[in-house]
């Protein structure tokens, strides 16, 4: 009885964290597609739920014909929860890449935003980070920044939700 249990158990936690992972699968991509913006074909913004850690991934393309003018770098940092990367070479002009833990995250909001270049209403997710120092004296705080490419405050909104929903399940 005890064998069965305890097999029953671990088909349950496998079948949730099966879900779980789909569920996030189907969130990053959802966001990445939010996330593109039309008029600027040769810049993607990607979304990664990578289990508890979410990472922003801001990578503009190098023009063809433009190969001869590339030098490649590569500087990144990891600490407390928190990462970031920087890197160019030839077929990439300029990589971001900005991570942090779910359980670091203070605040999830969303807001309306207006591009006044391009004459183009949309709606911005901000993910707060905060984390106290070693000695105890202040925080450091991240805010990572989603572009949402909608007018359609509902999706922002459900987009929120769902961020909110990952960020719980990993003690945020």
């Amino acid at each position: 009885m005890k064998t069965f249990l305890l097999a029953a158990a671990l088909l349950t936690a496998s079948v949730a964290s099966a879900q779980t992972t789909s569920s996030n699968a189907n969130l990053a991509k959802r966001l990445n597609q939010l996330m593109r913006d039309p008029k600027e074909p040769e810049t993607e913004v990607r979304a990664v739920l990578d289990g508890c850690h979410f990472t922003q991934v801001i990578r503009k393309y190098r023009p063809e014909g433009k190969k001869e003018e590339a030098t490649a770098f590569q500087v990144s940092h990891q600490k407390n929860g928190a990462d970031w990367a920087v890197k160019s070479d030839d077929k990439v002009e300029f990589e971001l890449k900005i991570g942090v833990e779910w359980s670091q995250v203070t605040s999830l909001t969303y807001a309306p935003t207006y591009d006044e270049k391009t004459n183009q209403r949309y709606y911005e997710v901000k993910i707060k980070r905060e984390h106290a120092t070693k000695d105890g004296s202040g925080t450091n705080s991240t805010t990572l920044e989603l572009p949402l490419y909608t007018t359609d405050e509902a999706v922002a909104r459900d987009i929120v939700r769902q961020l909110e929903q990952v960020r719980h399940r990993c003690g945020g």
